[in-house]
């Protein structure tokens, strides 16, 4: 048995607790219910818990004008490195960064959070991001959310120049520090006509076959893209898509080894996508963006992770172009990131959160930070 059902086990053939030998009374709560009313002893020590209770709290309020110190030194490092990314010695290819072409994309794609998220037609999108920056909602509360913003260079995919993803959350247990994300707002794409990635076209099955001559219907439907999972908006009364949905009871699966059922409360399937998203966002905060060079050429990867490299892109280009002799000229109907499949986390904030499904390395990065 696993803990939660040997836990379950236990309370189901124990005896009913004595509140007498524990050296509780009951009181009447005057609805009928016993309720265990606490003894002397035990109400003095929360009194002392309470006092340690207001001195974390003290202390949080001090670290917090601290980083707000150190984030203000900080943010001029970080132009400066935008500014080395953005300055190309000659010709330089017409991306995101001429200086280091694709350095958002390979830092992202090294760390073990985005693995699953990056879809090869994403990369070509991604090649234009210039920058990635963040802030706290409040600089005086660190618990209460905070910001992404990923600036892009003009580009043939999407109108937008930068798109914000701003995490509202609160902690919901100061004993045990966890961070919960109460909803996540994501601009909208605005993306060019046949440019978006996050759909496919599908040609339509037509009844009676197709007639000779007629041209086949097409339809879009949608495709696993960072895109899509990345800058969706998650909040109570805002329905979820159906792929939405599917990745929720994945993420479900593999938290609880089990699977959810198909008419499973929207409510928790809500939950689910918000930590596991609460969880990458952190570590795009926390790791990513203060050390981005660190991840770019696979140092701060955790040991024994595959890393992107630009020999491994070049293998990956001859195998493609070997594929395709070998295939038929219709285009691959979707793709897949390093680990392929859906975004990865599957936890609580970086409070006391659940594990990492990319490894417990993964999730000990994230943590640290």
């Amino acid at each position: 048995l696993d803990t939660p059902q040997l836990c379950n086990f236990i309370a189901s053939t124990a005896e009913p607790r004595s509140y007498s030998r524990m050296g509780l009374t009951k009181k009447d709560d005057g609805k009928g219910e016993d309720a265990p009313e606490d003894p002397p002893v035990v109400k003095k020590l929360k009194e002392i818990c309470d006092q340690c209770r207001d001195l974390k709290l003290e202390h949080e309020k001090k670290i917090a004008e601290l980083e707000a110190e150190y984030a203000q030194k900080t943010r001029p490092l970080w132009d400066q490195r935008k500014e080395v990314l953005l300055t190309a010695d000659g010709a330089a290819p017409a991306t995101g960064t001429p200086a280091l072409s694709g350095f958002w994309l390979q830092a992202l794609q090294n760390h073990p959070a985005f693995e699953d998220l990056i879809q090869e037609y994403d990369a070509p999108v991604l090649e234009y991001l210039q920058d990635i920056t963040t802030k706290l909602t409040d600089e005086k509360d660190s618990n209460v959310g905070f910001e992404l913003t990923f600036h892009f260079a003009t580009n043939p995919f999407f109108e937008n120049t930068t798109l914000k993803k701003v995490y509202t959350t609160e902690r919901t247990c100061i004993y045990r520090d966890e961070i919960d994300a109460k909803e996540v707002a994501a601009d909208t794409i605005n993306w060019h006509p046949n440019k978006d990635v996050t759909v496919e076209k599908v040609t339509k099955k037509q009844k009676g076959g197709a007639k000779k001559g007629k041209p086949k219907k097409e339809k879009e439907e949608p495709r696993p893209s960072f895109f899509r999972d990345f800058f969706r908006t998650l909040k109570t009364g805002v329905p979820l898509p159906e792929d939405a949905k599917m990745q929720a009871q994945m993420l479900s699966q593999e938290e609880e080894d089990e699977e959810m059922e198909e008419d499973d409360d929207e409510e928790e399937l809500l939950r689910c996508l918000l930590e596991n998203d609460l969880e990458i966002g952190q570590c795009l905060k926390d790791d990513i963006i203060p050390w981005a060079v660190r991840w770019y050429t696979g140092e701060a990867a955790p040991e024994g992770w595959d890393v992107e490299d630009e020999d491994d892109e070049e293998e990956d280009e001859d195998f493609d172009e070997d594929e395709e002799e070998e295939s038929d000229d219709e285009p691959p109907r979707g793709g897949k990131g390093k680990g392929g499949g859906k975004g990865k986390g599957g936890g609580k904030g970086k409070k006391g959160g659940k594990e990492h499904k990319a490894g417990e390395e993964a999730k000990e990065e994230c943590k640290q930070q």
